[in-house]
Formats: C-alpha cells, sequence, structure tokens
C-alpha cells in the first residue's frame, strides 16, 4: 500500500514510515502514468527498503524484544495484564513496568509508554532549552512536543519551538545538541557559517554530534 504525496518539489522522495507504510513524495505535476511508471520502476528498490525495515524493527521494537531505549540506554519493559486496579507504568530500578487493563495489552502500553516519554519529554526538554537559552541570552515563545516522522526539532520565526518526543531515546548529551541548535535559531533563523560558529562556542565537539540521528534514529521505536 503506497501513499503518495503530492508537493510543490522536483524530485521524487520514498521512505518507508514506522508502520511499514511506503510514503511516496512527488512533484505536483507528475501525471498519473508517470506515477505509474516511478512505482514500476522502483519497486524492487522498495521491496529491499521493506525488508530492510522489517529486519531493523525485529531488532527494535519493544513489543518484540522486550527492551526500549530510554536515554540512550536499553531498558527491560515487563507488561502485566490485570482484571483490577488500573493502567500504571513505572520506571523503577532502569526498569518499565506496565500494567494494562484493556484486551489490546500491546496497543495499551504503546500509549503508556508514549504519555511517560512524552512527560519526560517536557520536563528535560524544557530545562535543557531554559539552559541553552539563558546562555545565549535568547528568549523563546513556548515548547510542543510531538512524535514526528521525520524531524527531531524546529524553531519558527516566532520564538516557538518543537521537539520530537523520540529525542528521549537517545543520550542526554545528544538531546542537548539537538535543543542547543533549535535555541540558536532564536538568533540565527538559518544555518549560515556565523550560526555554526556560535554553535561551536557553545559545544565545541557539535560536528561529532550531528549525523547522530541520521545514524541511530530509526532505532528509536515508542
Amino acid at each position: 500500500m503506497y501513499q503518495i504525496i503530492r508537493q510543490k518539489r522536483k524530485t521524487v522522495a520514498i521512505y518507508i514510515d514506522e508502520n511499514m507504510e511506503v510514503i511516496i513524495k512527488v512533484p505536483n505535476k507528475m501525471s498519473a502514468k508517470e506515477l505509474q511508471g516511478l512505482i514500476e520502476k522502483y519497486q524492487p528498490q522498495i521491496q529491499k527498503m521493506l525488508q530492510k525495515k522489517e529486519e531493523l524493527r525485529q531488532k527494535s521494537d519493544w513489543r518484540i524484544t522486550g527492551e526500549i531505549l530510554y536515554l540512550g540506554t536499553y531498558r527491560k519493559v515487563h507488561i502485566a495484564q490485570e482484571s483490577y486496579g488500573k493502567s500504571d507504568i513505572s520506571f523503577q530500578e532502569n526498569q518499565f513496568f506496565i500494567k494494562t487493563q484493556g484486551n489490546n495489552k500491546d496497543e495499551e502500553a504503546k500509549q503508556l509508554i508514549e504519555a511517560f516519554y512524552r512527560k519526560e519529554a517536557g520536563i528535560i526538554l524544557t530545562q535543557l532549552t531554559n539552559y541553552y537559552a539563558g546562555m545565549i541570552n535568547a528568549e523563546y515563545k513556548k515548547i510542543t512536543i510531538r512524535n514526528q516522522k521525520t524531524r527531531w526539532g524546529s524553531c519558527s520565526t516566532k520564538g516557538n519551538i518543537s521537539y520530537n518526543v523520540r529525542l528521549l531515546c537517545a543520550p542526554k548529551e545528544m538531546i542537548a545538541y539537538v535543543v542547543l541548535h533549535e535555541v540558536m535559531h532564536l538568533k540565527h533563523f538559518n544555518h549560515s557559517l556565523t550560526f555554526w560558529e556560535e554553535i561551536g562556542k557553545v559545544m565545541p565537539d557539535y560536528r561529532d554530534k550531528v549525523n547522530y540521528f541520521k545514524r541511530f534514529g530509526q532505532n528509536f521505536i515508542l
């Protein structure tokens, strides 16, 4: 099953989302015939992408492995389905303990995991944002936590910062880089030489962190 997204663009982009759906982004003016030809041309490549994604999911999906990445370390996930009390999640001794009530324990556990990560992300990311904003003497308006598929963070021209909840899968030093990157956009709304020079003054080893999420972000599954 393909999801076709027409955009104002010149190139074609193909990727597989976390639900194993094939997303194809194409130029607005591409005809139905051209699109069909494109799908046929890239069918072998798409099948390889699907196979690789499934193999990765088997290794990284906590519902399969029983372990989930939290702040850069795999933590055990224990799920108990009970008929009394209420659904709950706790993090104790570096392990997650989840109690579910419904018939679909995996889906309920997934919702509890994401809620836990959102809550912790709100705390950790706000603290880091305040820290770096104070350091460079910048001000932001609000912080939003989202579960995005492709972006780890963004900063609007109005001073609103958005972070991906899945950042909580990464080590704190990597989370700090993303926060500094977005906070720096409050002063330099570009990726100019000055922008990177200012990043380097605050975080001299930032170059070691730039490609981390491209390399490992596909393992961050909630």
